[in-house]
């Protein structure tokens, strides 16, 4: 009967309904805000707070800290005593942010399938810097991945990096066709998709594909629109709850 009241009683609860309604990434000590500020600042630049909740590129987020009973309400592990948590009416936008912040801060993705199952860096070369030629750029991805195949589709803005049988990393550059896209949509894209990430030895491989590439063409590297300085930046969280 405790445990029925305890169930249907969650909703008193600030924390637990928060935590109830959106997704969040679980940590086993209350984030520093301070932490959390300067990562999302990386993330938008023009970060705004409101009400209690830092608003960055259109998603609400705020840290709390987690008791055992509020674990309790809010149906999450026991042992968790920290939490941030994402609201945005595109829950795709939400996740986004959460995967970005589990691979700086560690933590678990609840719900658990929320956790993204591919890494993506992007290469980016910038709005002022004119179209590269596809084979140059060819030519510096093959210097680490190997021999690969390019497929033109320069109606779309893209050319595809395609590497043979056993090849682990997907690699593709693209640009702007009109003043109508984004200009900043000049990037050279890597890409690894697996089930186990943590510990795939594709992640170093990608890695250093990116920082030849940027070293190369005088470019940044991001991944979720953060800034990669180091492998651990990618490296999704190996704290993973169960389905």
């Amino acid at each position: 009967m405790n445990a029925l009241i305890l169930d249907t009683m969650w909703f008193l609860n600030s924390t637990a309904r928060r935590l109830r309604l959106n997704p969040a990434l679980l940590t086993h000590r209350p984030p520093e805000p301070a932490r959390l500020e300067s990562l999302l600042r990386q993330y938008d630049p023009g970060l705004k707070v409101s009400d209690g909740w830092f608003v960055a590129n259109g998603t609400r987020v705020c840290w709390v800290e987690v008791t055992e009973g509020v674990a309790a309400k809010a149906g999450i592990p026991a042992d968790r005593r920290g939490a941030v948590i994402a609201s945005n009416g595109n829950k795709h936008a939400a996740r986004f942010v959460l995967n970005a912040l589990a691979s700086r801060i560690g933590g678990a993705l609840y719900p658990p399938e929320i956790q993204d199952d591919y890494v993506d860096v992007q290469v980016n070369l910038g709005p002022k810097r004119g179209v590269l030629d596809c084979e140059e750029v060819a030519g510096l991805v093959r210097a680490v991945l190997g021999e690969r195949t390019v497929r033109h589709d320069h109606e779309l803005g893209m050319c595809s990096f395609e590497g043979g049988p056993g090849s682990v990393v997907k690699a593709s550059y693209s640009w702007p066709t009109s003043d109508l896209m984004d200009p900043e949509d000049h990037v050279i894209d890597l890409e690894l998709d697996a089930k186990d990430l943590a510990g795939h030895p594709g992640l170093e491989l990608l890695y250093r594909t990116a920082v030849s590439l940027a070293t190369a063409l005088n470019a940044t590297v991001t991944s979720y629109d953060m800034p990669v300085t180091r492998l651990e930046d990618i490296i999704p969280t190996q704290d993973r709850l169960s389905a």
